[in-house]
């Protein structure tokens, strides 16, 4: 792990410990994505996604349908957000195969 690895991770957690420390910052988009921006700078934290994005859209749909359904976002919202979440499945699935794909051409190209 290099010190620049360890600077972000410090960088992440100086957010979170700051949206601990006051609550009303998770109200607010811009705090979301420097949240999202310096976690997805750690390597770790992609190394750890890697081959779990697809699963990870799943579970963003199913608490976004548990919320629908108990009443916390309104229609308007839940198709936005069930539109956003089904292009992203899209996409996790399209790289999965050609993964999958390369793969198979890979030991093709060995064998011959």
């Amino acid at each position: 792990m290099g010190l620049i690895n360890v600077y972000r991770i410090y960088e992440l957690y100086k957010l979170i410990r700051k949206g601990i420390d006051k609550p009303e910052l998770f109200k607010h988009q811009e705090y979301w994505f420097k949240l999202f921006k310096a976690a997805h700078k750690v390597e770790e934290i992609r190394i750890m996604l890697a081959g779990y994005k697809t699963y990870i859209v799943a579970a963003l749909a199913a608490i976004v349908q548990v919320l629908f359904s108990l009443g916390y976002i309104d229609e308007a919202t839940y198709q936005l957000l069930m539109g956003l979440l089904g292009a992203g499945a899209i996409g996790t699935v399209s790289a999965k195969v050609n993964r999958i794909q390369k793969d198979i051409d890979n030991k093709t190209i060995v064998r011959r």
